[in-house]
């Protein structure tokens, strides 16, 4: 199994596509921490730390994706044959796939919450105004973050597996998360349901980014939920 693992994670990281998109989706939210950190004028209350490693849940979708082209890459280009009968045990494939799915958003989310964390810790001290978090808070903000999106490049992974088609996965999956689910968080009762239990307000408990005006579950249990 350990040969499996390591063999799904070399084929992740030799391809151009995996570099790509961690490279995307780490610089985009950095560079969204350091504008906001260096331009916007804050105060405590504001919790700078707080909204900042929010937004680095945006790396939570592109570890979604990763997921996704872990299996349906095989489908697209037709190497599912060779590799079935280089692992012909379908169960053993699939789950050093998630394993590999698992690390790589690991990675994902510990890269953009770790930096976007030291960013603005670094730049807040420079400016002489407080990010509005206690250390225990950032680490827990760090944790959690990195955890939720190991969770999504699983997920990435389940759902590339049960529609096998690249392009349909990766958009259905985009458009649920930033279209369909936010939206359905409008509708009176069913909204608060969703936005406790849906997977953007289960990632945002899971990561301890959410607002105090946010009816989200616990940390612990919104890992357990994902």
């Amino acid at each position: 199994m350990t040969r499996l693992l390591s063999a799904e994670l070399f084929k992740l990281r030799t391809t151009r596509t995996f570099y790509g998109i961690v490279g995307i989706g780490v610089g985009l939210v950095l560079i969204i921490a350091v504008l906001a950190s260096a331009l916007g004028t804050h105060r405590a209350s504001d919790e700078v730390m707080r909204n900042l490693m929010g937004l680095a849940n945006l790396a939570q979708a592109f570890a979604m994706v990763l997921g996704v082209l872990a299996i349906t890459t095989e489908f697209r280009h037709g190497t599912i044959t060779p590799t079935l009968l280089t692992v012909p045990g379908r169960t053993r494939l699939l789950m050093a796939k998630l394993g590999a799915s698992l690390l790589t958003g690991l990675l994902i989310g510990l890269l953009a919450t770790g930096l976007v964390a030291l960013i603005v810790s670094v730049i807040s001290n420079a400016r002489g105004y407080d990010d509005g978090s206690t250390s225990s808070e950032v680490v827990k903000m760090v944790i959690g973050g990195t955890l939720a999106s190991g969770l999504f490049g699983a997920f990435g992974l389940g759902l590339g597996a049960l529609v096998r088609n690249q392009v349909g996965a990766i958009i259905g999956g985009l458009v649920y998360l930033v279209v369909l689910e936010p939206l359905t968080t409008l509708i009176p009762t069913v909204g608060d349901w969703i936005q406790k239990y849906g997977l953007g307000g289960a990632a945002t408990a899971l990561s301890a980014t959410g607002g105090a005006d946010q009816d989200v579950l616990g940390q612990v249990p919104a890992g357990r939920k994902r």
